[in-house]
């Protein structure tokens, strides 16, 4: 049996938190178990439930590469 890496493509980033930020990715992690990449792959797909990020999506006048980078394309190949 094969084991599939969870988040594939990944690549590091650096970001600047505040430090309650820090604090809160930090604690959150402790408590799940995950670490903070883990964390923040769970978590910012929720983001495209928000309903005003996608009216502004689809007002961008390059929405079809946006909507394919962010696995919202209902563009057919």
């Amino acid at each position: 049996m094969k084991i599939k890496p969870k988040y594939p493509n990944t690549e590091d980033v650096k970001f600047k938190l505040s430090f309650q930020s820090r604090k809160i990715l930090e604690h959150y992690s402790d408590y799940t178990g995950l670490t903070p990449s883990q964390v923040l792959e769970e978590v910012l797909p929720h983001l495209l439930k928000d309903d005003d990020f996608i009216k502004y999506v689809e007002t961008k006048r390059s929405n079809k590469r946006m909507k394919l980078e962010l696995g919202i394309s209902d563009v057919q190949n």
